[in-house]
């Protein structure tokens, strides 16, 4: 989905009644404050405005944004529903509030009561929006997973605006999420012929569909990449687009040495060490003992509705998604950075302003943390996206919850935890050649890929060790080599019934995805994907050895 700057709140809407002087000249002082970075001050001036004209709509939307700004989500809304109580017969009036209110859940972390909000009947039909509106409630519907609403509002803003850019953009992302890759590829080449110099474009398309020597963009790409001047996001969207299409064709070597190109522009750009990440994961073995972990007091089923689907990216984690979504009982959440948030809530909440960095105030927190809260604020989340969605149980795919293992075992007892393993080499290779937007910094170097993965393997085996009856391991080889057996050992051990039906019924559910394999998952498994590594043996030598260093089994 195109970069939209979505998270701030639609223009500020007209006033139900003029303010006062007072209230006028403190909303001026509150917003200067708000657009310095002091919300303190802001929230101060914000409370006079209200306090001034208690029906100035925008006063109230200002303060609301305040507040978010000092993570008072609650209160928050509480003043955009003042907002709302000032046109309860204007629904035009209402609309850009509401997408206001969702947009605060969603800075919250709650995308179950993002959606409640975006699917109320004062934002239907999507026909009666406006083209501002209409971005802002596809891209929200987009980040609440909830893909095929969205592919809806962005086919009817195309509809309006037939020649933007911005919604050929969006409207080819969420068909691509949907699995309508034709359209996608049809809207992408849209977007270039409007707008050649949007990069992201090039590489959404060339990931659409596997390239052949009839049709192909390698030539297309090659001639961007030869202009002057190109800003380093072109050259590695570009070369990342380059590379995938090189392997397509099978020219490997030419493949590699674009995917390398791209590759060090992205990681010139991260301030990144690795040796951070090692070091913290190396801090949570070493507080999570068996005794450790036997710490909390919470009933041994609480959490049983939640499957966590996690492990290193690009293992496969969309695909057992979709098959046990294919049960009819589970629906998926996506990869919701939600218990990663509530657990740094919580521990904030403990030690204050006393920690050292995000994720250290949550080892620094200890048993000072309350896992029953944690726990319940979690299920309530995940519970409410269960019902939204019509589902008895809830799949939270997010990979990175392989380092919060702890803590979901003492706090979600009853919950599923399912680690996907793959082969060493094909999850490096199959990491390091994703362009990922924010996520994964370490992916972008062959020693740091291979270091980072060293460490996820060793916490893992601690996990294993710590938590023998909880962690259900799959690997990718057995569920893309015989998914009936696969999927029938694990729908066993989550306690769902089988249906052979399962096998063919996983791809062809409406369901989208936003993840790097939306163009995989609308189709049946494959096993070209297993060791392709070795297609670029010798290039990756290097994230090789320094595997067989770490005593990783690499030809398993």
């Amino acid at each position: 989905m195109k970069k939209l700057n979505t998270i701030q709140a639609v223009d500020t809407m007209q006033t139900v009644v003029e303010p006062n002087t007072e209230a006028k000249q403190a909303y001026i002082r509150a917003r200067q404050y708000f657009r310095s970075g002091n919300l303190r001050a802001a929230q101060d001036a914000a409370e006079e405005v209200v306090r001034h004209s208690p029906a100035f709509a925008s006063g109230r939307r200002l303060y609301a944004d305040i507040l978010i700004g000092l993570n008072q989500f609650a209160a928050a809304r509480g003043q955009l529903d003042s907002a709302l109580q000032a046109f309860a017969d204007q629904v035009d009036r209402r609309r850009p509030i509401l997408l206001h209110k969702a947009i605060s859940f969603v800075r919250e972390g709650d995308l179950a009561g993002a959606l409640a909000v975006l699917t109320t009947s004062d934002l239907e039909p999507v026909e009666a929006l406006d083209a501002a509106l209409l971005s802002q409630l596809g891209y929200l519907l987009t980040l609440c997973e909830s893909h095929d609403a969205a592919l809806r509002v962005f086919e009817c803003a195309l509809a309006g605006q037939p020649d933007d850019p911005l919604f050929l953009f969006n409207c080819a992302a969420a068909n691509r999420a949907m699995g309508n890759l034709a359209r996608a590829e049809e809207l992408y080449d849209r977007v270039l012929s409007l707008n050649p110099q949007d990069w992201e474009a090039y590489k959404n398309r060339s990931d659409l569909r596997k390239q052949n020597l009839q049709r192909n963009h390698v030539a297309e790409l090659q001639q961007q990449l030869a202009l002057c001047d190109l800003p380093d996001v072109a050259r590695v969207q570009l070369q990342f687009a380059l590379a995938k299409e090189f392997e397509d064709l099978g020219q490997h070597a030419e493949s590699f040495t674009a995917l390398q190109r791209g590759c060090e522009v992205r990681r010139k750009s991260i301030d990144y060490a690795v040796t951070d990440d090692l070091s913290i994961m190396s801090d949570i073995a070493a507080r999570f003992t068996p005794d450790f972990l036997a710490g909390a007091d919470v009933p041994s089923d609480f959490g049983k509705e939640i499957i966590f689907v996690l492990g290193m990216p690009r293992t496969g984690s969309t695909l057992l998604d979709r098959v046990l979504c294919a049960s009819g009982e589970v629906v998926s959440a996506g990869e919701p950075d939600t218990f990663a948030r509530l657990l740094l809530q919580e521990a904030a909440n403990v030690q204050g302003a006393d920690g050292d960095s995000a994720r250290n105030i949550i080892l620094q927190a200890g048993e000072s943390l309350d896992m029953h809260f944690l726990g319940r604020a979690y299920v309530q989340q995940l519970r409410a996206r269960a019902q939204l969605a019509g589902g008895r149980r809830i799949i939270d795919k997010n990979p990175m919850n392989f380092l919060y293992l702890g803590w979901i075992a003492r706090a979600l007892p009853g919950a599923k935890i399912i680690h996907l393993c793959r082969n060493p080499m094909d999850t490096c290779y199959a990491v390091y050649k994703t362009l990922f937007k924010t996520a994964y910094p370490f992916s972008y170097s062959q020693s740091e890929m291979a270091q980072y993965y060293g460490g996820y393997h060793q916490l893992m085996q601690h996990w294993r060790d710590t938590l023998p009856e909880r962690i259900i391991d799959v690997h990718y080889e057995s569920l893309v080599s015989d998914l009936p057996s696969a999927g029938q050992a694990l729908y066993r051990r989550c306690d769902l019934p089988w249906d052979d039906a399962v096998a063919t019924r996983y791809y062809k559910a409406g369901k989208g995805t936003a993840t790097a394999s939306a163009a995989q998952v609308h189709q049946p498994v494959y096993q070209t994907s297993l060791n392709k590594w070795r297609n670029y043996a010798a290039q990756l030598q290097p994230m090789r050895d320094i595997l067989v260093q770490a005593d990783i089994a690499v030809d398993k």
